[in-house]
């Protein structure tokens, strides 16, 4: 699929604009760009599709106005992002199992058949250039299936090559862990952070403001609180299942690095028999507050991200009312379903005002001051998730970080340094591809599974996760044997066999346990690679499912002393199934799947895995964990014949996703 791009030919003069500070007004000529989906359809529930268009690095542009061109009938939501780098540079990808890029920070966001933008004069989001943004990201969700329509759903940006006074940028407030039980008339999901833990580095004057919860979600606020005066200042108080605009604010708004803010959803699932938890799915739920904002133009940051509650005693004190419903608004109701009446309609924005322009800017290093001792009730402390014990969530051990849990076991962090005279010039020697995985056998000998010259990318798999090319082998010996001691190739094993390969272990009998995502499949080779013939094949070859006779896209394999062994099964199905040694199904637990396509961490409740990655035994606590990816968190169980959920293990300096895991008694 090729990406089109089109530029409208005619140019506009909108506006008029100041230019550099201190210039003269002068008419801003204008120019538009439509960014669409290339003909996207699938017939699953809960895609997230991504799109790109590279920016020209000789040419800074500012983008002044958004107009989406999409409905709510079609497409849940809609997110654009400036990114540094994309998984790929052309067409469309599964941004739920991909990734949505590198550096990326979001610029606009649409859901409920919002209505445009068109940000204040003298505000723009720059991109392209020698700057940061190097590419443009369109993200759509689409929580229904596509069935034979080919989808185009987008947006039409105005930008400029004109410098604008102020950056624009945006503040997302935005929580993970909240869970929410049945019957409940009111609960509550919370944020708050300093501004200057959030990213905000200068002053930044907030003029629009977006909330975003799904169908449990009746209101959304937003404060300021300062930590000299005691006082809060509302930000927002939105509907979230009114469209999902940027709405002005009445007059907009300072917040100082030193700031608090702060942001509260609360669900209403009275009418629900079923405890709902954050996440990315219809089913889920989310909570999200978008602040728009402009900044100094070279020093400010355009990005910011609050996702913790950081002073739970600053947001006890928040200011009566902020969980109470905006009144009935029929209109705006009807409006947010169907199909987008809004089309052509914006929303804008006064100019920036006298006492917040211009912005003044200390040109010196930053120096922020250590926070007083009355701040410290107010520091968050890890707590455990639910269905966890505080023994079975440890501490941040020698990182630096401490736990309020005095119990936990500390985790001990290990500097490891890298050798850089092993095995110097594999790479390039053998002509290594993607690798996939690692392993040691009985003799600390290292293996190393790879993919030659073959990649997976968004291109690879159909949308029913059928292999688009069974013809392109992997050519080069997949399968490494490298001495410990010397870094020396001693074997190659697995030429012409591989399609996509994915998971590798070595059994305490050194016979090796791959998984080939493309093939989907799973495969037992004697010590050696043997005479190349597999002792044991699961799955149908190339035909993903979800029975016991096929997998889809299976990632891992751990294997018990006994010779019972486990597969995650994997990208699609989210499961983790146990074995009998001569191959025979016992068990399997897990459910899913969850497209996640956000970066932030969400916790959704035990035995709910997104992407099953990476498996491993503890055989001493008779555990098996797994690498929960997307969840960005690993899960354990028994090993047992019904296998029971005994821990989580989920740090925030792990980050959103956890790709491998490993144990050392």
């Amino acid at each position: 699929v090729v990406l089109i791009v089109t530029l409208v030919g005619s140019l506009m003069v909108s506006r008029c604009s100041a230019g550099e500070p201190g210039g003269e007004q002068q008419q801003m000529v204008t120019y538009k760009r439509s960014f669409t989906m290339p003909g996207v359809s699938t017939t699953q529930h809960d895609v997230y599709f991504c799109t790109v268009m590279a920016l020209n690095s000789t040419v800074e542009e500012w983008v002044v106005k958004f107009d989406p061109k999409a409905s709510a009938n079609r497409a849940h939501h809609m997110l654009l992002y400036g990114c540094s780098d994309v998984p790929q540079k052309t067409g469309y990808w599964d941004c739920g199992h991909h990734g949505v890029c590198t550096g990326g920070r979001i610029m606009y966001a649409w859901a409920k058949n919002a209505p445009g933008i068109h940000l204040p004069p003298d505000v723009g989001y720059r991109i392209g250039g020698q700057g940061a943004v190097k590419f443009l990201t369109l993200q759509i969700h689409y929580s229904l299936p596509l069935t034979g329509v080919e989808d185009h759903s987008g947006l039409v940006m105005e930008l400029t090559t004109q410098p604008q006074q102020y950056k624009a940028g945006i503040l997302l407030l935005v929580n993970g862990d909240t869970v929410i039980p049945p019957f409940t008339e009111k609960t509550h999901a919370t944020m708050s952070c300093k501004a200057k833990a959030a990213n905000v580095v200068e002053d930044i004057i907030v003029f629009g403001y977006r909330v975003h919860t799904h169908s449990l979600g009746i209101v959304v606020s937003g404060y300021k609180y300062s930590m000299q005066s005691g006082e809060f200042e509302e930000i927002a108080k939105g509907n979230p299942q009114w469209p999902q605009a940027f709405y002005p604010m009445q007059r907009a708004l300072k917040i100082s690095p030193d700031d608090l803010v702060l942001a509260r959803c609360t669900f209403n699932s009275s009418a629900r028999n079923r405890t709902t938890y954050i996440g990315s799915t219809g089913e889920d739920e989310m909570c999200n507050l978008y602040l728009m904002y402009y900044t100094d133009r070279e020093t400010g940051s355009e990005w910011a991200v609050c996702g913790s509650n950081s002073y739970p005693g600053v947001a006890d004190l928040l200011p009566k009312g902020n969980d109470e419903p905006l009144p009935p608004n029929p209109l705006l109701e009807e409006k947010a379903h169907g199909e987008n009446t809004n089309k052509g309609s914006e929303v804008t924005y006064s100019p920036p005002v006298s006492d917040h322009k211009p912005i003044t800017v200390n040109k010196k290093g930053h120096q922020y001051e250590k926070l007083p001792p009355q701040e410290d009730k107010y520091k968050l402390h890890p707590k455990p998730l639910a269905g966890t014990t505080p023994q079975q969530l440890p501490g941040m051990g020698s990182s630096g970080d401490t736990s309020s849990n005095k119990t936990a076991k500390a985790i001990n962090i290990i500097d490891y340094k890298v050798s850089s005279d092993w095995a110097a010039g594999l790479v390039e020697e053998e002509k290594l591809g993607q690798i996939t995985a690692v392993a040691v056998d009985s003799n600390n000998d290292v293996i190393i599974f790879h993919r030659g010259a073959v990649r997976w990318d968004g291109s690879s798999f159909t949308q029913d996760n059928k292999l688009v090319n069974t013809s392109a082998v992997i050519t080069a010996a997949a399968l490494l044997h490298i001495s410990c001691k010397t870094g020396a190739v001693m074997d190659r094993w697995g030429k012409n066999f591989f399609y996509m390969t994915h998971g590798l272990t070595v059994d305490a009998e050194d016979n090796l346990w791959v998984t080939d995502v493309g093939m989907h499949q799973v495969f037992k080779f004697p010590p050696k690679f043997g005479d190349g013939k597999p002792s044991l094949v699961l799955g149908t070859k190339f035909v993903p499912g979800s029975d016991d006779t096929h997998f889809c896209k299976p990632t891992a394999v751990a294997v018990l002393k006994s010779g019972e062994f486990f597969v995650a099964d994997g990208y699609c199905n989210s499961r983790v199934i146990k074995y009998s040694k001569d191959g025979s199904i016992v068990t399997q637990f897990g459910k899913g799947p969850d497209s996640s396509a956000f970066s932030f961490v969400s916790s959704p409740a035990p035995g709910i895995f997104n992407v099953p990655h990476s498996l491993a035994l503890a055989e001493d606590k008779g555990e098996v964990c797994v690498a929960d990816r997307q969840n960005g968190r690993i899960q354990c169980y028994d090993v047992s014949d019904s296998p029971q959920h005994t821990r989580i293990y989920k740090i925030p300096s792990w980050g959103s996703r956890i790709y491998a895991v490993a144990y050392s008694p």
